[in-house]
């Protein structure tokens, strides 16, 4: 099976948005991100095979997105 690139997940981008339906604060912080954020959100959520993994990764996603970062990766590296 080939390996999906991150362009792939661009179909997935209004499925992370549905995800935060009821949090419109939330969901307009979303999808105030650019294609690329987007797209690395959609990759991290729907990458998990396992559907525990997903459902972890939805939740670190309003962690990062409550502290005011657009990425995870951002929200990992700031000072502790």
């Amino acid at each position: 099976m080939e390996k999906k690139t991150l362009k792939d997940y661009e179909v997935d981008i209004p499925r992370v948005a549905e995800l935060l339906a009821t949090d419109s604060k939330m969901q307009e912080f979303f999808n105030a991100l650019t294609p690329g954020y987007q797209r690395e959100w959609a990759r991290f959520i729907f990458g998990a095979k396992a559907e525990a993994t997903k459902e972890r990764h939805i939740e670190q996603m309003k962690v990062v997105f409550k502290a005011g970062f657009k990425s995870k990766r951002g929200y990992d590296q700031k000072e502790k």
